[in-house]
């Protein structure tokens, strides 16, 4: 099963930490960082600034932040795999996915989530979150 979370609520007694980021300040022995599942160095950029600015909420979220990375993970096939594979593994495997942010409401996290319920994941994971596959098998079949 695949649980979301927070880095602090990582554990080595899961089979596999995934820490879904673009830099991590530290990588446990127990963890990998997954760079590839995390948002691309230009919508992290945008990300960074609208936080800074003051001007990040879940307007902003839903608007800029939810399909710009939607559209960036449906147009890369090694992510579909990646994705596809921990279907699979969350099958047979305790799976720990996380990044830094506190609000997994407006935490690519949650997006990741959504897409692996939607693809059939066994995964502990808010159903609102479901929202997020639809976007993501929309965009698939126009690629």
């Amino acid at each position: 099963m695949i649980k979301v979370g927070n880095v602090n609520e990582m554990n080595p007694l899961y089979d596999e930490n995934l820490m879904i980021v673009r830099s991590a300040d530290e990588v446990p022995p127990y963890a990998v960082q997954v760079a590839k599942l995390s948002p691309s160095k230009e919508l992290f950029r945008k990300y960074r600034i609208e936080y800074h600015n003051g001007e990040f909420d879940k307007d902003w979220f839903d608007n800029i932040y939810v399909p710009s990375f939607i559209k960036d993970l449906s147009e890369n096939v090694e992510i579909k795999d990646m994705l596809e594979s921990l279907c699979v593994k969350s099958k047979t495997k305790d799976i720990f996915i996380c990044c830094y942010c506190e609000d997994e409401n407006l935490c690519h996290r949650s997006i990741i989530a959504g897409i692996l319920l939607g693809m059939g994941a066994d995964i502990e994971t808010n159903e609102k979150y479901l929202k997020y596959y639809k976007q993501y098998y929309e965009l698939l079949l126009c690629n």
